[in-house]
């Protein structure tokens, strides 16, 4: 009788240790929500809304990876001090991942590889030189843009003109591969190209002033700008003088895609952004990735539009983002 009692004691304690396990399983296990990841998207300059491309593109992957993505602006378009203590900060805020559109590609370079930040990182839209970097760069080929831009010009515009190059925000890699590829391509439709860049004496002049005076002073056909926020600025140089110039570049922010809607822009070459951001998030945050990410360069499209195709469908979603 008592060895039988004993039995039932030990089948009692070991059903009542299986509850108990099954309730620490489902309690612990089944029911624990998987910790959401953090991805700060660090961008240089303080206009979100420029950024807004790359941000729903990053977004769009995160959400397929439980992650959240946080857009974090600069203050200034070339402060590498401040871009350093954001990716500190972030950091220390506990981000899992870093997306950086570097403001200074030789500083922000530099940093990184002699700081190892111990989370993974990717460079989008500008990063540091080629042959430094640790991190991969998601952005489209900065030269063949450049010459697709020469290209269209040459067809568009009469033989033998004056054009000028503004030269500013050089301390991007991507804005030097740019001009580089300019001044170093034959340029036969052009008698004469030069590039507006400001000297010692002028580099605290602000950028719009220093324009208009050269738009004033010396008389060119086309003027030529590579990046955003060189186009900006020469637009608002250019919009309030009366001026017969023809403006060609490599932007997308909403002022450019004003301006070549009123037709003071001829033509744009862009990327897409928003396939560099899905791209960058999913190669950088991906579950099923089990070696570290490449660090080549991945190659995201361009297009090329003007007044006449610009409303085209297939344009839609990449230069009116809000409208997504």
């Amino acid at each position: 009788m008592k060895k039988r009692n004993t039995n039932v004691l030990i089948i009692a304690l070991i059903l009542a240790l299986a509850l108990i396990l099954e309730f620490v399983y489902y309690k612990y296990f089944l029911t624990r929500e998987e910790q959401i990841r953090q991805i700060s998207l660090i961008v240089y300059g303080s206009d979100a809304a420029r950024w807004e491309n790359l941000r729903q593109g990053a977004e769009l992957a995160a959400r397929d990876l439980n992650a959240e993505v946080t857009l974090i602006t600069m203050s200034s378009e070339s402060d590498a001090k401040e871009q350093i203590t954001l990716i500190r900060r972030e950091i220390v805020n506990g981000a899992d991942g870093l997306l950086i559109a570097a403001c200074d590609s030789d500083v922000i370079g530099s940093y990184l590889e002699k700081h190892p930040i111990g989370i993974p990182y990717a460079f989008v839209e500008s990063g540091p030189k080629d042959e430094k970097s640790q991190a991969p760069l998601y952005a489209a080929d900065d030269q063949k843009m450049a010459e697709a831009l020469l290209k269209n010009i040459a067809t568009n515009e009469k033989d033998w003109i004056k054009a000028a190059v503004v030269c500013d925000h050089t301390e991007r890699d991507s804005v030097r591969k740019r001009l580089n590829a300019i001044m170093n391509s034959d340029i036969s439709y052009a008698e004469e190209v030069v590039l507006w860049e400001k000297n010692e004496q002028e580099q605290h002049k602000k950028a719009q002033f220093f324009l208009q005076r050269k738009l004033t002073e010396e008389a060119v056909d086309v003027v030529i700008a590579v990046d955003n926020s060189s186009m900006e600025e020469l637009l608002d140089a250019t919009v309030n003088l009366n001026k017969d110039i023809k403006i060609y570049g490599i932007a997308d922010s909403a002022k450019s895609v004003y301006y070549l809607d009123k037709g003071l822009i001829k033509l744009l070459v862009f990327q897409d952004e928003f396939s560099a951001g899905y791209k960058a998030v999913s190669d950088l945050m991906g579950k099923d990735r089990k070696q570290p990410v490449s660090t080549e360069r991945s190659l995201i499209r361009y297009e090329m539009i003007d007044h006449a195709n610009m409303y085209d469908m297939a344009y839609q979603k990449m230069l009116f983002p809000h409208l997504r």
